[in-house]
């Protein structure tokens, strides 16, 4: 954070969608696990497409999704709705309109992916931006992301220059980015770096906090950094770095954060813990190994939950 921002630091979970064995959604796995994370002090990002399988699910099942979050954190910490990455603002609008109705504090807008590997130019990115911020009620974060959508400093600067209704900047890229972006935010917005790995980077640089999807299994380690930070204790501040950096090393099988995390739920007895297609769980001999690496890990909200 700036020297004069009085913008706390924050950390808010990336949450998988709880779905039953039928593939239904788990309304009871829902509130368990939103309740979990919320009882730590820490903030939502529901929805999204990892781990989130924001794709898989309806329009109705969305609006559904969203009211059980809400009934259940609403007030409490802050809720974002993910989205999923669109072709176009059309295909995001009618999630926009779901936010808003169902109360949810902040909407992300991810950049667009048109396929077949095409990339926009500034201004069509520009545009798309500006077609969604146009037609708001509430709060926007806005996605910039190096594997699926890094927005170019300066289409970032007019957009805030632009709409003071940007909440949030959500940002999963290299330090040098990082620091242009904290230079071009002025403290206009926060800052919430993409993974547990920058946590303690963008809170030398001047972002205000971190995303990660490791608070589904472990989210008194998400809680822990967040109040060490907050209270500026350094000891306790490593030592939850430390933890919630090694549940991130945890996964070692790239390609989809969910497989691995409804396959760790399941091992910790976490309900909700099936997967929609095409996603599966991790087979057997993965499960063996994680399961042995979770034990090694020795965190200590797991203990006694592993076998």
């Amino acid at each position: 954070m700036s020297p004069t921002s009085t913008r706390p630091y924050r950390a808010s979970v990336c949450t998988v969608t709880p779905y039953d064995i039928e593939g239904r959604l788990d309304e009871e796995g829902v509130k368990n696990l939103v309740s979990s994370i919320v009882d730590e002090g820490v903030g939502l990002a529901i929805g999204t497409a990892s781990p989130g399988e924001g794709f898989a699910m309806s329009l109705d099942e969305t609006a559904r999704f969203y009211e059980l979050v809400v009934q259940t954190a609403g007030g409490r910490v802050p809720v974002c709705a993910m989205g999923v990455e669109p072709r176009n603002a059309d295909q995001l609008s009618p999630i926009i309109r779901i936010a808003e109705q169902a109360g949810i504090d902040v909407m992300q807008l991810y950049t667009v992916d048109p396929g077949h590997s095409m990339k926009l130019t500034d201004d069509e990115m520009e545009r798309y931006f500006c077609t969604l911020l146009d037609e708001m009620s509430i709060p926007a974060a806005i996605s910039t992301h190096v594997y699926n959508g890094l927005v170019p400093l300066s289409v970032l600067a007019r957009l805030l220059d632009a709409y003071p209704h940007i909440a949030t900047i959500h940002c999963t890229s290299e330090v040098n980015y990082l620091k242009q972006l904290v230079d071009i935010v002025d403290d206009r917005c926060d800052i919430l770096v993409g993974g547990p790995m920058q946590a303690l980077s963008t809170l030398a640089i001047g972002g205000q906090g971190f995303l990660c999807s490791e608070g589904n299994i472990a989210p008194v380690a998400v809680g822990e950094l967040q109040a060490a930070v907050r209270s500026g204790d350094l000891d306790a501040m490593r030592r939850a770095y430390r933890d919630l950096n090694g549940v991130f090393s945890l996964n070692i099988w790239p390609g989809a954060t969910v497989r691995f995390l409804k396959s760790a739920m399941r091992l910790l007895g976490i309900p909700g813990s099936y997967t929609r297609p095409p996603f599966a769980q991790l087979d057997a001999d993965k499960v063996e190994i994680a399961l042995a690496s979770m034990r090694a890990l020795d965190l200590p909200e797991w203990r006694g939950r592993l076998g």
